[in-house]
């Protein structure tokens, strides 16, 4: 059930002023902020939404329906593809960078970044713990892509594949299972979770700042700019002034999920989901304030979609759950029929890591092993179709235009109308 608190919270920042002008027969305005460049990688923008993109909602592995190619790319269990113009990239083991054409499949480049690539002689070190090297997904801004793997080591490359640098952060992870946040571009800056949150120049990989108090997790920081001030949301339950990493306060933690900031509202996933109203009434101020708190059960490993005024969210033990996104009101709460991803039924978990997607008309939701429901997005439960793939993957899908690229097993898959 919503409630509401109308407590506000000032959050103590630095700031440069923004230039105001006006014409001389009225009183000045404030310039325009200019939109900071935003990298396009893990769910896209980072909301999971794709509106112009119009994927089939019927595929079928089995039987090569709606699957126009498939291409063998190696092992990962985790990562996202990211779609670039007419390329797709993904990373697989062992710390590879491949891209692919995305209207035939075809291998154009593959790029390793393991410790003999770089400039020094450094002492190997492996990744830690189930995620592996590479759970985190790329990132690109249109020209370069940029990949961090779990072991430390972060590549910036065109898109044909020319490096442009190669860096190693010699941190041990901060999470129990290992590293899996993926990397987000910011303006200039290339923000990672190696241990805790650095920014690096994205020209050149140097590192900019870093805050030893925001400690990694396993999901990725969300950007946002709030009227002038340019914050970053990390899941440890920290904002931080993007410019020069200074911390601005605290924001609900999330253990595996990413904050979804939608306008000016961040919205936490959790037991307690949380809608956070953010403004900057003045150049070195963050404000914050709760707009609702709701209680919806499980664990969510899958990040939410906000949209047409509905918020939808899946636990990773099998619940559907649409909320009001206006004052979190729960109006659906649906316990998926999805197999559990050991297949037996003494295996309560469905496994639900992929996290969720809205493409076109249609909302997807996915296991790890291959299951996903297409759903209208919608505040009653209207189910379009199921579909199975031969192995599945824990990583979430990307969409171009009529088209859906996703993970299935050792295998990236272009799923399409034919």
């Amino acid at each position: 059930m919503g409630r509401r608190c109308d407590a506000a919270t000032l959050l103590p920042a630095v700031f440069l002023l923004v230039s105001v002008c006006g014409a001389p027969a009225r009183p000045a305005e404030p310039a325009a902020v200019p939109e900071a460049p935003k990298g396009y990688g893990w769910r896209g923008d980072g909301s999971g939404i794709f509106p112009k993109s119009a994927p089939p909602a019927e595929w079928n592995a089995e039987t090569k329906k709606n699957i126009l190619w498939s291409a063998k790319v190696g092992v990962n269990k985790f990562s996202s593809p990211i779609v670039v113009g007419d390329k797709v990239f993904v990373v697989a083991e062992p710390a590879e960078l491949i891209c692919l054409d995305a209207a035939s499949g075809k291998v154009l480049w593959r790029k390793p970044n393991d410790f003999s690539e770089l400039a020094t002689k450094t002492e190997e070190k492996k990744a830690k713990g189930s995620p592996g090297n590479v759970t985190p997904t790329p990132v690109s801004d249109g020209r370069y892509v940029y990949a961090s793997f779990g072991c430390g080591i972060i590549g910036c490359y065109d898109l044909d594949g020319t490096r442009q640098w190669l860096v190693f952060l010699d941190f041990p992870p901060g999470t129990q299972y290992g590293r899996s946040a993926s990397p987000l571009l910011a303006g200039d800056k290339l923000l990672v979770s190696i241990h805790h949150l650095i920014a690096l120049e994205a020209k050149t990989g140097k590192v900019v700042w870093q805050n030893e108090k925001v400690p990694e997790r396993y999901g990725t920081p969300a950007a946002a700019r709030i009227g002038a001030l340019d914050v970053v949301l990390a899941p440890s339950g920290y904002a931080v002034r993007l410019k020069d990493g200074v911390t601005l306060g605290k924001v609900p933690q999330l253990v595996y999920a990413t904050a979804l900031v939608k306008g000016n509202v961040a919205y936490f996933v959790g037991p307690t989901t949380t809608a956070l109203e953010l403004s900057a009434p003045t150049e070195d101020t963050l404000q914050t304030k709760i707009l609702w708190e709701s209680d919806i059960e499980g664990t969510f490993y899958a990040s939410p979609v906000c949209d047409s005024g509905l918020f939808f969210a899946a636990c990773n033990e099998g619940s559907f759950y649409v909320l009001d996104a206006g004052d979190g009101k729960v109006l659906l709460t649906k316990e998926l029929d999805i197999p559990s991803a050991a297949g037996r039924d003494n295996m309560p978990d469905a496994n639900m890591y992929p996290s969720l997607s809205l493409a076109g008309r249609h909302l997807f939701l996915s296991n790890d092993i291959g299951y996903t429901i297409v759903l209208e997005p919608v505040r009653e439960y209207r189910e379009v179709r199921r579909n199975r793939l031969l192995e599945g993957s824990g990583g979430t899908p990307a969409f171009a235009g009529g088209r859906m690229f996703v993970r299935d097993g050792q295998q990236l898959l272009c799923i399409g109308e034919r």
